[in-house]
């Protein structure tokens, strides 16, 4: 047994198949392959079960990937420490969830390249739910997601919790609505909304349907920059995070409805691997990013 037959298994494990992992470690597929069977000879089990799209592991695949993850991490610290003087280089696969807002990706992009200039950087927006299975599949090293109140992350991740933040409904300033208004009230109105995969959007349709109301959207549209557009030209109602509100250029023709029945609350977690290794200070670099960016709130401008 040796570090580049483990290398290329972990590879595999964490690329989903061997084309990808030959690819990331500009090796051949054979080549790739062979290691692995060297693996397994040295180890008299098989680790992957090959009858199986994607491949899967086997018990003693996924005892050995758990063994083999943090040996490759500490080696690779090592000559992290070594080499380049502990400074972390390599690839970054972050994500952050669509409900922080289209933009909020880039505070912490900007603040890898400046500190980390080593590191190559593959930032990704997505849903909650995406980026977990990512994380649990391992694509991505770190991600910010948000998660209901109460609610908490696999326990197979390391999670730290950033803060719990309110979503509020939005409306066209013409609008004329009661403050504090209710579901009832809103329920005569449309919706523009995210796709069917938000997990706050289920949550509102949910309250709706609890109390015996009608819901309907008028438009599913990924982007709040543009929801909040057609929002502003009264095409519907829609639910975003405050930051989102206050840094939009369409700011000005819009306003929070607060409701006596719905004040959906969110946390925002950020979670990584367990094996996350040298990349440990580019994780606390995103954050402290996202902590920043979630302190900085501008009053409401009329």
């Amino acid at each position: 047994m040796n570090l580049i037959d483990l290398e290329a298994f972990v590879s595999v494990v964490d690329h989903g198949s061997v084309v990808a992992a030959a690819a990331g470690l500009h090796l051949t597929q054979s080549a790739v392959t062979r290691r692995i069977q060297n693996l397994e000879d040295a180890l008299g089990k098989p680790l992957l079960d090959r009858q199986t799209r994607p491949l899967q592991l086997t018990r003693a695949g996924q005892e050995t990937y758990e063994f083999a993850k943090p040996v490759l991490s500490s080696v690779n610290d090592l000559k992290t420490g070594i080499m380049q003087g502990g400074e972390p280089s390599g690839d970054f696969r972050f994500g952050m969830s669509r409900a922080l807002g289209d933009l909020a990706i880039g505070s912490p992009i900007r603040c890898l390249r400046a500190d980390f200039p080593k590191v190559r950087i593959q930032a990704f927006v997505q849903w909650t739910a995406v980026l977990l299975e990512r994380l649990m599949n391992r694509t991505l090293d770190s991600a910010v997601v948000l998660l209901p109140a109460g609610s908490t992350p696999p326990p197979s991740l390391v999670a730290e919790c950033l803060g719990t933040e309110p979503f509020a409904i939005v409306a066209a300033k013409t609008k004329r609505f009661s403050q504090p208004a209710t579901l009832e009230e809103l329920s005569s109105n449309t919706w523009i909304l995210n796709p069917h995969g938000c997990g706050l959007r289920q949550q509102l349709e949910a309250a709706f349907l609890q109390r015996g109301l009608p819901f309907g959207t008028a438009v599913e549209a990924e982007g709040y920059e543009l929801q909040l557009s057609l929002i502003s030209e009264g095409l519907g109602l829609g639910l975003v995070m405050p930051q989102v509100f206050h840094s939009s250029a369409s700011r000005r023709q819009l306003k929070l409805i607060k409701a006596k029945d719905f004040s959906p609350m969110h946390s925002v977690w950020l979670l990584h691997s367990r094996h996350i290794g040298r990349l440990a200070p580019a994780v606390r670099c995103v954050r402290d990013a996202i902590k920043q960016h979630l302190r900085t709130r501008r009053p409401i401008t009329s």
